[in-house]
């Protein structure tokens, strides 16, 4: 199916700009004239729309133990826009005091909504038999968009990402009682952004591979 979002007041990081009057940001007089990092809640209204396409299934109709197994498979693919604001410092240098005048001009630029994917793909294939329950998954994410910048070569979005989980259950004699085991990030992927103008990594996250055992009581 498809859908459509909007999202309002949305955080990020704005640039720099000049503080010609301290006073609009809570800081003494003498804070003029420095430059200052700004997070703003975008006055834009961001848009996301796309397409989310599912098939779940479940294998009763295969002869012997294939009857167990089951699948769940989920696409999506996202088109998203927005308005960035942006300041341009604008310097004039004057042949009388204060010898130099600093302007603030408030424009914007459009492109996609931040940390927003285009491509993320699930699969999930599992087993189940009488009180034993496996399943592996699949995540698949493309072209996160990581930072917005006026100028192209300065914007950022990720790496194709790739991780494989396990999760194995078993109900044990006890009613309520269940042995679980998860294996997460088996392939000890990597996420990775890089910069669009000069293809060298921004930011690098290594999680590695992590595992976890245990015993789960669920009280009726």
């Amino acid at each position: 199916g498809g859908f459509y979002k909007e999202i309002k007041d949305l955080i990020f990081w704005a640039g720099l700009g000049s503080i010609i009057d301290a006073s609009e940001y809570g800081l003494p007089e003498t804070e003029s004239g420095k430059t200052i990092s700004k997070m703003v809640n975008n006055k834009y209204i961001a848009e996301i729309y796309g397409i989310e396409l599912e098939w779940q299934t479940h294998f009763w109709y295969l002869p012997g133990l294939l009857k167990g197994l089951v699948l769940n498979i989920n696409y999506t693919y996202t088109f998203s826009e927005t308005k960035y604001p942006r300041t341009e410092i604008k310097t004039e240098y004057l042949n009388r005091p204060p010898w130099v005048s600093t302007t603030n001009i408030d424009t914007f630029y459009t492109d996609r909504l931040l940390n927003q994917p285009n491509n993320i793909l699930n699969v999930t294939l599992g087993y189940d038999y009488k009180d034993f329950s496996t399943r592996i998954s699949l995540l698949y994410q493309d072209d996160i968009f990581k930072r917005a910048n006026f100028w192209e070569r300065h914007r950022g979005t990720s790496e194709e990402y790739i991780r494989w989980d396990i999760s194995v259950k078993q109900k044990l004699p006890i009613e309520g009682l269940e042995l679980l085991a998860n294996f997460n990030n088996i392939s000890a992927s990597i996420e990775r952004d890089i910069n669009i103008g000069t293809g060298y990594p921004m930011r690098e996250q290594h999680y590695g591979f992590t595992a976890d055992v245990g015993i789960r009581y669920r009280i009726k």
